[in-house]
């Protein structure tokens, strides 16, 4: 079974549900998390630029291979034994169609965060009042 490091942006809260959520079900422990927008991120050991990496998710599995925004979310459901419902990301009637849905929802991920009620000050369970 393939190894996987997830390059998700922590500061945004949506992102950072999911990719905490993700961990949470991970019980072979094969997802390892990488956080781009901590200070001390190291671009050098990155997939792909910054700009590029804030635009889409990226993962990289253990022997190299880099999967990126709809085909990157649908490994990992897959990968933790929940990637019955992903079909509909990579099937080639709609792939297009989900790729240019989840580009749109990264773009503006913060926005929508607030929208779904995530609250931006929370973080790891505390928030600031």
């Amino acid at each position: 079974m393939s190894a996987y490091t997830l390059f998700y942006d922590h500061a945004c809260p949506m992102c950072r549900h999911e990719m905490l959520r993700l961990k949470r079900l991970d019980k072979l422990n094969i997802f390892t998390l990488s956080n781009i927008s901590a200070p001390d991120f190291e671009l050098t050991t990155a997939p792909a630029s910054m700009e590029k990496m804030q635009a889409l998710l990226h993962i990289r599995r253990d022997d190299g291979l880099v999967l990126i925004g709809v085909e990157a979310i649908a490994t990992l459901y897959r990968a933790i034994g929940k990637g019955w419902w992903t079909g509909p990301l990579i099937w080639p009637a709609t792939r297009g169609l989900a790729s240019w849905i989840y580009a749109r929802i990264a773009r503006h991920r913060y926005g929508i965060s607030v929208l779904l009620g995530f609250n931006p000050a929370c973080r790891d369970g505390v928030c600031k009042l």
